[in-house]
């Protein structure tokens, strides 16, 4: 007898990180249905237009979801300072109405993208609303037992990148023959990590009993500099980057890169980033000259 497939409803699955949580579960057999504005990447799914805060269409999509993965989000905190009530409305209010319809249906479980600026809570009103969307995750759990597992991701870089984390800013920098900016003295940290590595774990998170009721942190296992940064892609490009510090300093309320324990994670998924940051900005610069 054939197994049935499940069902996943991605929001935000046409952006960058959420095409490649699309493209895992397709490739192992899960049914993917997304919700976004924007139109996705590939047509083997099945593609809602629409809002995360549009109440009634939530409602109607989510008949027949086994799992939710909440993407959809403001996420660059510039963003977030010049839109702080439409941050709100996407940020914790959507995440509200999908806990809410995904609870009524019975959905197996609710994966939310969190961040890791939550451990150290700068980052102003852009780390509030994650913050208050895992709250809200807690408290579904505590009022009804509605499952979930929190996610909370490190910076991301890749294929089919929004151009712009820090990464993606120096690659454009660096092929325009500009010198690589870098805000305040370049001395806070990122943890980078690899889109593909984090769709990886994504999907071992949806599978594992393990991670129900869990914060999971999708990060690698060692934070670096923007300076240091800086350096690793002068050795990629083995060449005399030029690099040119922003006399504003940084931006209001940065991140300044602490991570608790990520052990924990790894233990529990039995995963481990396998893209080094080398290999990784490679991969990106490869992409980057054949699409960008």
């Amino acid at each position: 007898m054939k197994k049935k497939s499940k069902t996943i409803l991605i929001t935000g699955g046409s952006g960058f990180i959420g095409s490649h949580l699309v493209d895992i579960f397709i490739n192992n057999q899960y049914k993917v249905r997304v919700l976004d504005v924007k139109t996705p990447h590939r047509s083997d799914l099945d593609y809602i237009k629409g809002s995360v805060v549009d109440r009634n269409l939530i409602e109607k999509i989510m008949i027949g979801v086994d799992y939710v993965y909440h993407l959809a989000a403001v996420s660059n905190i510039d963003h977030v300072k010049n839109n702080p009530i439409g941050t709100v409305e996407l940020n914790i209010m959507a995440t509200m109405y999908l806990l809410e319809e995904a609870r009524k249906n019975n959905v197996k479980r609710f994966l939310m993208a969190s961040s890791v600026f939550v451990y150290e809570m700068s980052g102003h009103l852009y780390t509030s609303s994650k913050k208050y969307s895992e709250i809200l995750c807690s408290n579904y759990f505590s009022l009804y037992n509605f499952p979930y597992t929190i996610l909370r991701f490190a910076t991301v870089y890749g294929p089919r990148s929004r151009g712009v984390d820090v990464i993606s800013k120096f690659i454009d920098n660096h092929f325009k023959e500009e010198s690589l900016v870098i805000n305040g003295n370049g001395n806070q940290k990122r943890n980078f990590i690899f889109v593909e590595d984090l769709a990886n774990a994504s999907l071992l998170a949806v599978s594992s009993s393990k991670a129900v009721n869990k914060i999971l942190t999708i990060a690698s296992e060692k934070s670096i500099s923007i300076n240091e940064l800086a350096t690793v892609i002068k050795n990629v490009f083995n060449k005399n980057v030029k690099i040119k510090y922003n006399d504003e300093g940084p931006r209001q309320d940065d991140y300044e890169g602490i991570i608790e324990n990520i052990e924990p994670t790894f233990k529990l998924l039995q995963w481990k980033p396998k893209i080094e940051l080398q290999d990784g900005i490679r991969k990106y610069v490869e992409w980057y000259n054949n699409y960008a």
